[in-house]
């Protein structure tokens, strides 16, 4: 080989590792498959979460992707939304699928800084508990009819959505949970918290976009997000453990004082 070739031979294989490193620079993959792990995406901050118990009837869950007749080799996704029929793979009952409405929300401030909390739970075959979470979008409208999804433009066909969050939005992204660290179904695994500022507080509602599978398929349940209720949360959508305690507690008082008074009386 001449010294010329050997240039060029050099100058193609440099090229090619530049390539290499700059694609594996633009993937990233976040690994949240150990107890009190977290890290950030593009602006939004992930981590565990041991939060107990958050199942139905509990949390303020709005969107619940695939159930236990999923199996191995799944890829499921879906949004949130009032519209029927629904598009993928989103439960059909409006109490598990409904819109958001932002209103509805309620901020938490970490480091100074106000982030909308969104809770995801997931459920997995405790031998294969692996999960990963490939496509995560978040969307504002004032339409709690949103649907015609399309992956390739990030849009909805009914239109007048604005994207808000998107987890490939600095290059494809990928977050691996990992559904032993909890107790089982209900119990919580990640918390998503995106940044107030990011959002259009003249929009009302609020659609949550979500993909499954790849490399860790769904092998069984469901997968279910939330978020932290607020003070406008409309009747008949659960309510946190913690605010039935209180109001348990509340109650328990009143009736203590009323005995108390009988008792003097």
């Amino acid at each position: 080989m001449t010294q010329a070739m050997r240039r060029t031979a050099l100058a193609a294989a440099v090229a090619a590792g530049a390539w290499a490193m700059a694609s594996n620079a633009e993937a990233t993959v976040l690994d949240l498959t150990t107890a009190g792990s977290s890290g950030t995406i593009n602006g939004a901050d992930f981590s565990t979460t041991i939060t107990q118990p958050t199942g139905s009837g509990v949390i303020h869950s709005f969107v619940r992707l695939g159930d236990a007749a999923k199996k191995t080799g799944a890829v499921i996704e879906g949004y949130n939304t009032d519209n029927r029929p629904l598009q993928f793979d989103e439960n059909n009952s409006s109490t598990f699928t409904r819109s958001l409405v932002l209103a509805d929300m309620q901020t938490v401030n970490r480091g100074g800084v106000d982030y909308y909390q969104f809770l995801l739970d997931i459920n997995q075959e405790a031998s294969a508990p692996l999960l990963s979470l490939d496509e995560l979008e978040i969307y504002q409208s004032n339409s709690a009819t949103l649907n015609g999804y399309n992956a390739g433009t990030k849009t909805f066909s009914s239109g007048g959505s604005n994207l808000v969050y998107d987890l490939d939005g600095a290059g494809d992204s990928t977050i691996e949970l990992n559904y032993v660290l909890n107790s089982g179904s209900g119990s919580g695994d990640m918390f998503a918290y995106i940044k107030k500022s990011a959002f259009d507080q003249s929009k009302t509602y609020v659609t949550l976009y979500s993909k499954f599978g790849e490399p860790n398929p769904n092998n069984d349940g469901y997968e279910e997000w939330a978020t932290v209720v607020g003070i406008n949360t409309p009747s008949g959508v659960p309510l946190p453990a913690s605010l039935w305690g209180g109001l348990t507690l509340l109650g328990l008082m009143g009736a203590a004082k009323i005995r108390s008074r009988r008792q003097s009386a």
